[in-house]
Parts: C-alpha cells; sequence; structure tokens
C-alpha cells in the first residue's frame, strides 16, 4: 500500500516521490505519523515470525544448516538472517532470564558454596566467555581453511547461541520433570555435551572446506577442547575468588 503524507525520509532525509512506501536510499519504511502500540505490536511480530528474517526462522535453519547461515555471513550474504552476535546476546539475556525466575542450579550443589553462588549470579558472562575460546580452538584446528578469527567466531557465536536456546527450552524443563539425582544428573549433562559436540561438528562440516567426515571429527574435537578449556579456566577463577574473600 502507497503512503503519500510525507515527502522526506525521516531517516536519512531523502525525497520520496509520490507514493513511495520505502526510501531508496536507507530502504526504511516511510513513517507518517507518531510511534503506536499497534505498531510496536506489528513490529514485534514481524520480527518473531516473518519468513524472510525472523528468529523462529533462523532458529528453524540453524538447525539443519548451521555452516551454512555462517557461511552465508562470512560471505557477505546478511540479509536474510539476524546477525551471530546480536542472535547470541539475545538468547544469553533470554536464558540468564529462564534461570533466574525458574532458578535452575547451572552449577548444582548441595551444601552453601560461594564459587557455585557466583557462577550463578554470572552464568551470562560464562556462556559469553566460551564462545571467543570455541572460536580460537577452531582456528586453530582449521588453519588451513584461510579463515580469520572473526570469521570463525561467527561460526561459534551462531552455534553457540542455539545450544544455549536448547539448554533454556529443553534442558532446564527435562531436569525439573524428572528430578534427576546426582548420578543421572551426570548422566544428563554427559549426554548434552555429546549432542552439543556432534552438532558443532555438524557445523563444521558444513562451513569448512574439505572432506566432510574430518571436518565433523575435527569439529567434536573443538567443542570438547573449549569445554575443557572453560573448566579450568572456571576453576582457576573459583580458586582466585576464594582465595581473595579469604584474606580480607
Amino acid at each position: 500500500m502507497s503512503v503519500q503524507t510525507s515527502s522526506q525520509c525521516r531517516n536519512c532525509n531523502t525525497n520520496l516521490t509520490f507514493g513511495q512506501a520505502y526510501c531508496s536510499a536507507c530502504g526504511q519504511k516511510l513513517i507518517s505519523d507518531r510511534l503506536t502500540l499497534h505498531e510496536i505490536a506489528h513490529d514485534l511480530i514481524h520480527a518473531v515470525f516473518h519468513v524472510d528474517r525472523s528468529a523462529i526462522s533462523l532458529v528453524r535453519v540453524l538447525l539443519v544448516r548451521p555452516g551454512n547461515v555462517a557461511l552465508d555471513y562470512v560471505q557477505g550474504r546478511r540479509k536474510r538472517y539476524f546477525g551471530p552476535f546480536g542472535f547470541l546476546l539475545v538468547v544469553v539475556a533470554a536464558a540468564a532470564a529462564v534461570f533466574a525466575v525458574t532458578g535452575f542450579r547451572v552449577v548444582p550443589t548441595s551444601n552453601a558454596n560461594m564459587v557455585a553462588d557466583f557462577l550463578q549470579s554470572h552464568i551470562n558472562l560464562v556462556m559469553f566467555a566460551e564462545v571467543p575460546l570455541l572460536a580460537g580452538f577452531s582456528r586453530l584446528l582449521y588453519s588451513h581453511a584461510g579463515f580469520n578469527f572473526a570469521e570463525h567466531l561467527v561460526l561459534a557465536a551462531y552455534t553457540s547461541g542455539l545450544r544455549i536456546l536448547f539448554a533454556a527450552v529443553f534442558l532446564i524443563p527435562a531436569w525439573y520433570l524428572f528430578r534427576p539425582t546426582n548420578t543421572t544428573g551426570i548422566y544428563l549433562y554427559l549426554g548434552f555435551l555429546t549432542v552439543w559436540s556432534m552438532y558443532f561438528g555438524f557445523a563444521a562440516s558444513q562451513f569448512f572446506p574439505g572432506r566432510r567426515v574430518l571436518s565433523w571429527c575435527k569439529g567434536i574435537l573443538t567443542a570438547l577442547l573449549a569445554w575443557i578449556s572453560m573448566q579450568v579456566l572456571v576453576t582457576l577463577a573459583a580458586s582466585v575468588i576464594v582465595s581473595f574473600v579469604g584474606k580480607s
């Protein structure tokens, strides 16, 4: 439907022709009235459900073509989906909110534990910290592929975002539904780690050139190395915190 009540784009001040609905210079839709709740609701629904560029569409494609999505972004085809870092930021914020509301213990412990409480309160930082680790090991193991660190970071951000989303949407309800004991909880956690490693290997097999089976195996190793390194860093940070508090 054409818009006839404005002759200039409010975003870049480009002159618009009669009946033009979108600015030819910046692409913004012509805005003729003050912002309304109806417009906010329309934009929200559009962002979530629109086929061409939506959160649901991105999640669906990341389930089956994660490496292709990351490769598209690296190669400049960036219009269709949310960017990797915006997606990661939104997912981490949402997951941290879910953890806080449900009281889900990311670091389960039966005793009062200052370190566990600190990690629980700053779980968003832990989730962010593993992404550059994943990208670093990815660059190390796939050095022949010719991608720089920022490009490896794109793959790490997209895949990590989906992993965090999966944990918030499926893992937490499963945990509260089945109420696992300490032993079964460990099995559940190891199962989640296995699925995550296989998924990153799957994404790597699409993202990197060469033999797909080899890329898949190296992707699994990449995910495991990043996870192990994160555990070491968390342990060291916890030791520093305990030592610092003990001296104060």
